[in-house]
């Protein structure tokens, strides 16, 4: 009996503000992921997190205060999650064992959770400031150092000379774009692994950016 009253209490405790605020985000991406901005309400917010709508503006004055929430919790993950990956990617002398973990990490990013890329894409289309706020925050903390790499790369004679800017957003477009059809669009992968189909996207691109 003295255990079931202590179960119950411990059901019963109130989270603490840290963690009602971690829950909100976490039901946000979620919501907003699945139904867009438009398509989700305060309300419904509310309901999924189970409490009122006052507690939630306790939390999050206003929804950009929450839209950047939920954009530092995705950064912090990713940090957790591809933060290594994309380290050992980039210290790699070889350029073509580069493109093939950078690869790697831009398909399993889209694919292995869609919902970033959902939020980012519902985001972009309904003019949202979580668009802007990621590209500052993430974005140009991925594409930066995977610029400079390319640039190295050319000054090293390795590819031809061209923009680096434009040669990261041709090899991550690639890929990205078969990621997105594969997440979003629902399009079956290619035969074979991943490994094999980010080897190709690499192989088209040496061949036309790499110097011979």
């Amino acid at each position: 009996m003295l255990a079931n009253t202590k179960s119950g209490e411990e059901a019963r405790r109130r989270m603490t503000g840290g963690e009602r605020r971690a829950q909100i985000v976490r039901m946000a991406l979620d919501l907003f992921a699945r139904d867009g901005f438009r398509g989700t309400t305060t309300r419904e917010l509310a309901s999924a997190v189970g409490v009122s709508e006052p507690v939630l503006y306790q939390h999050f004055a206003n929804k950009k205060e929450l839209y950047t929430a939920i954009v530092q919790d995705l950064c912090v993950r990713g940090l957790e999650d591809f933060g290594e990956r994309l380290e050992a990617a980039l210290s790699e002398d070889d350029l073509r064992s580069c493109l093939q973990k950078m690869g790697e990490l831009v398909l399993s990013w889209h694919v292995d959770d869609p919902r970033p890329i959902r939020l980012l894409l519902f985001s972009a289309l309904e003019g949202h400031e979580l668009a802007e706020i990621w590209y500052e925050q993430s974005v140009t903390m991925f594409f930066g150092p995977f610029i400079d790499k390319l640039a190295r790369a050319a000054e090293a004679g390795q590819l031809k000379d061209m923009a680096a800017p434009v040669m990261a957003r041709a090899f991550i477009g690639m890929v990205g774009n078969y990621a997105l059809a594969t997440a979003v669009f629902k399009y079956p992968e290619f035969e074979g692994s991943r490994e094999e189909t980010v080897s190709r996207f690499v192989e088209i691109f040496l061949s036309g950016a790499g110097r011979r």
